[in-house]
């Protein structure tokens, strides 16, 4: 048994963690959520991934998402054939002893909502259920019904970071400081992409999207408060799948919580149709 806590994965790492994860969801009839694109790209400053060997192959990984100072998220999985040997335990309190160093209050636990082994486990612990978010697809491009001429959207530039950090923060209610994941680095990614759009010389609204062979993840639609209910979400969202579909890519997927109407109403009239859901724990360690 082997035992490994990262900052940063080599491409041998990330390779060993796709094929198990290919593994475990063939096994479950699974999509778990482990965030492949933002593995690739994480900043290698901190303790974020944890890894269980068995004879040199990979069986258990656990990885620490943190989009805000105060709240991390976890998921992760065990290979089916060594499953009930306490490994997940041994990454989940190697991550939850990281949280508590980073003085992290509340950990967020992601589990397939027909995932039978995940949510065994979190009945194991003193979690409360937070929301649920569906896991959407494009099943058909709808048109746009109505585009206004004064809005422009077009890929961010690097000088503009700091401006989709601040429509970020402002959109998804996020301390500022927290949202650090606008580094040059990142908007020299050739699987990222991001957009911004403006009305006028006025930001409004950006989006990211995130690539990887099989899809075009799309993430942070954020439109600023003033500027909402105007139509210009769907007409960003129109544009950003106009943008992926010239790539080639066909497979355009998204996130979205249960419970938010008004952006499950804007995914479905832009053609999207649910797939599946993932169900978040919170346990407060603090």
């Amino acid at each position: 048994m082997t035992f490994v806590a990262k900052q940063g994965l080599t491409a041998t790492e990330l390779s060993e963690i796709e094929a198990l994860m290919a593994l475990c969801n063939a096994y479950e009839k699974l999509d778990l959520k482990l965030n492949l694109g933002t593995l690739r790209m994480r900043p290698q400053k901190e303790t974020s991934d944890f890894l269980y060997y068995e004879d040199g192959h990979l069986v258990g990984f656990l990885p620490i998402f943190s989009f805000n100072p105060g709240e991390a998220e976890i998921s992760g999985m065990v290979h089916p054939d060594y499953r009930r040997r306490a490994i997940f335990t041994t990454l989940f309190k190697a991550a939850q002893a990281e949280c508590q160093r980073r003085k992290v209050k509340t950990l967020l636990l992601i589990v397939g909502h027909t995932s039978r082994s995940g949510q065994a486990f979190v009945q194991t612990l003193r979690v409360h259920y937070h929301h649920s978010e569906y896991k959407m697809e494009l099943a058909e491009v709808k048109p746009l019904l109505s585009v206004n001429e004064h809005l422009s959207f077009r890929e961010a530039k690097l000088d503009e970071a700091q401006i989709l950090t601040h429509i970020t923060a402002v959109s998804f209610d996020l301390p500022e400081e927290g949202v650090d994941w606008y580094s040059e680095k990142a908007l020299r990614q050739p699987t990222r992409r991001y957009y911004v759009a403006l009305l006028g010389d006025t930001y409004i609204g950006k989006v990211d999207v995130i690539f990887d062979e099989q899809s075009a993840y799309i993430a942070g639609v954020g439109v600023l408060p003033a500027y909402r209910g105007r139509g210009y979400g769907r007409q960003i969202l129109g544009r950003t799948i106009r943008e992926i579909l010239a790539t080639g890519q066909r497979h355009i997927v998204l996130e979205v919580a249960t419970n938010n109407k008004n952006a499950l109403s804007l995914y479905h009239s832009c053609g999207f149709r649910e797939t599946g859901s993932d169900d978040y724990y919170s346990l407060q360690e603090m």
